[in-house]
């Protein structure tokens, strides 16, 4: 399971997509998987590329973030129980989300579709 992220719902015109760019920033890469949180059996990971540029500079830089910042994921305010615990992941996440809203990424094509929480 992905930490403070969910890609955009199957029924979105843009899962196909989402899921397709998951698997390009993952598939044949060794990732560090930085554990968030346990739940049980499940495990919440924010994933990081260690030959990254950009994750070398920046310690919150991860696959998580580029997943919303590409407007392919949302930040999961009400599943993610652990949000409250990482404010400055959770500033980095917002960043992300405020970038894909500019730039209209993704779901953000057309303006603004997150539920006002």
């Amino acid at each position: 399971m992905h930490s403070f992220v969910r890609l955009v719902a199957s029924e979105s015109e843009y899962h196909a997509d989402a899921v397709q760019r998951f698997r390009q920033l993952c598939e044949g890469r060794k990732l560090v998987a930085n554990i968030d949180y346990k739940e049980g059996a499940t495990l919440h990971l924010r994933l990081i590329d260690p030959n990254d540029p950009i994750a070398a500079q920046d310690p919150l830089a991860c696959i998580n973030a580029d997943l919303l910042r590409e407007g392919l994921a949302s930040i999961d305010r009400k599943g993610c129980k652990y949000l409250g615990a990482y404010p400055h992941v959770m500033s980095k996440l917002q960043t992300a989300v405020a970038e894909a809203k500019r730039d209209r990424a993704g779901m953000f094509e057309f303006g603004d579709v997150e539920e006002d929480e």
